[in-house]
This record gives structure tokens, C-alpha cells and sequence, in this order.
């Protein structure tokens, strides 16, 4: 789990290395830490209106948050030697697009984290480099997916909807009712931040054409297929694609699918539904997301 190492306001974690309040690495308490709690640049698509002031309302979208970190790093001879290596080891430079590497910051304690690259690192190499005393660092990171996630990942699972009970005929005294529905095919999603998050949806057979609909807006994802016991199919909304047994495999979605990217969660409660032409009580459908903040 992100932040799994944080144990007090005021640290941060970057991969398995921790910084601030009580470690090596003192973050400065005034410019220490920069565009984290900053909104990002924002793309807008705003049109100027012909013959009035103003424009008309576009669509507003944030662009990739830059976080920048101002540390100072402490130890003496061969430990302060060590602790710049780790720094200078979480903060290599990475060619791998998908090769981020979790930073989570604790404030008011919540922890947060994203997914960031280090763009630039400067350790001015002084006399007190190696000698121990403190060296100076400033830090220049990017988070593609300008939001930042709650630490604690949410799943559901659900069964295809089915239904059983009634009366057992012939009828005899005293009267056994049987239970209701025993599978409603749909789960919540409770989004407890204040940004639109994406959704893993996990589908395991059988099932023939599953379909995926939102209860607020009615978009569905549908898979124009047939999927044997066995069969896995992976909606990944952030990365959009969909992979079935691991091969991305978007040809699936059917005519009436909506945009994978389009199944955003916005904060709340937002109902997700299972449904497809031939179900199977052993297939299912699960959901996990962490809640979203910009």
C-alpha cells in the first residue's frame, strides 16, 4: 500500500524511501514541498463568443501535476554517504512511460499518494557531500494522472443478477417461503473524494455479451463476445483499454459501448451493473478504485 512507511503529518514516502519529520531527509517547512495541494495547469476548451463578451463554457481538463521538493540531508561520514545514495537511487531517471513509482505525502492526517517520475534532482557536491553535516537537494517530479489517491484501495464483487424463493408445490402446512433475489448483479461505487476516479472492472465467465452500465448516466460497456469458464476480462478506465486474458482486446466493445476513458466515477455514490444475454451463476464482476482528489 502506498504510504504504507508513514506514521506521522509531515513525512512523505517516495517508493520504499521515507522523507520528512524523523528521517535523513528534513523537508523545508516553508517551500519544502510545491504543487502538491496546487491545482494543475488546466486545458480549457472555451470558444470567444463572436459578438458579446465572454466565451462560451467549455470543457475544463487538468494537464499533469509538477510536484517539486526542496530536502535537506543529514548524517554523519559513511551513513550521510549511504543516505545520499538512497536518495539518488529512488530518484533515478526512468525511459519506461510506464515506470512511476508512488509518492505519498501525509497532511492533517490523510495520506495521499500519486503516481510520479523524478524530472530533475540537484545535490550540489560541497565539502559537505561526503563529509557528513547536511547537503541540500531540490527534487522536480511528474504526475501524468494530475489526481492524487486515497491511500486505501475499495473493492466490490458481484454475482449476474438471479433470483430464487417462492412457494415449493405441492403445498403442504405448514407453508415454506423461500428467500428473495440472492443476486441484484450490481455494487456501489463510493467515490469519498472531490474528483472523478477510474474503475478496474474485473469480468470472469461464463457469460455471453457481458455488459457494464452506469446507474447514474445509463453508458454501458459491452463485450461482444462469448467468455467460457475460465475467460477473465479487464477494464482498466485509467490505462483505457480492455484486455481478455491479458491480450488488449478494445475490438471487443461493442457498437453501443461509450469510451473506456468515459467510466469515471464521480464523488458519491454511483451504482454499477452487471447484465448480459446468457448469465451464469458462477460468473462475476468486480470492481476496485482508490477515491480520487484534484
Amino acid at each position: 500500500m502506498a504510504g504504507d512507511l508513514i506514521t506521522s503529518d509531515y513525512q512523505m514516502q517516495l517508493g520504499t524511501l521515507l522523507l520528512g519529520m524523523g528521517t535523513a531527509y528534513e523537508v523545508d517547512g516553508n517551500t519544502g514541498l510545491a504543487g502538491w495541494d496546487d491545482l494543475p495547469a488546466l486545458d480549457t476548451s472555451d470558444v470567444p463568443r463572436p459578438a458579446a463578451p465572454g466565451d462560451y463554457p467549455g470543457t475544463i481538463y487538468p494537464a499533469g501535476r509538477i510536484i517539486t521538493c526542496q530536502l535537506s540531508v543529514h548524517g554523519d561520514g559513511p551513513g550521510h554517504a549511504a543516505n545520499l545514495a538512497a536518495l539518488r537511487a529512488a530518484t533515478t531517471a526512468t525511459m519506461f512511460a510506464a515506470a512511476e513509482t508512488p509518492l505519498a505525502v501525509r497532511l492533517g492526517g490523510q495520506i495521499l499518494f500519486s503516481k510520479i517520475r523524478c524530472l530533475q534532482r540537484v545535490i550540489p557536491t560541497g565539502t559537505n557531500y561526503a563529509a557528513g553535516a547536511s547537503a541540500k537537494c531540490s527534487l522536480q517530479f511528474k504526475a501524468t494522472d494530475p489526481r492524487r489517491y486515497g491511500a486505501v484501495l475499495s473493492s466490490a464483487t458481484t454475482a449476474p443478477p438471479s433470483t430464487s424463493g417462492g412457494i415449493t408445490w405441492p403445498i403442504t402446512w405448514p407453508i415454506t417461503w423461500g428467500t428473495g433475489g440472492s443476486s441484484t448483479g450490481t455494487v456501489n461505487v463510493v467515490n469519498s473524494g472531490d474528483y472523478p476516479t477510474p474503475l478496474m472492472i474485473t469480468i470472469r465467465g461464463p457469460l455471453t455479451m457481458p455488459a457494464v452500465y452506469r446507474q447514474d448516466t445509463g453508458a454501458v460497456l459491452e463485450l461482444n463476445t462469448v467468455m467460457v469458464a475460465g475467460d477473465v476480462a479487464v477494464i482498466d478506465v485509467l490505462g483505457d483499454d480492455v484486455l481478455m486474458n491479458g491480450v488488449s482486446s478494445k475490438t471487443l466493445l461493442s457498437d453501443r459501448s461509450a469510451p473506456v476513458s468515459s467510466f469515471l466515477m464521480p464523488p458519491g455514490t454511483t451504482g454499477i451493473a452487471l447484465r448480459a444475454a446468457v448469465t451464469d451463476p458462477a460468473a462475476s464482476m468486480a470492481v476496485a478504485y482508490y477515491p480520487a482528489y484534484l
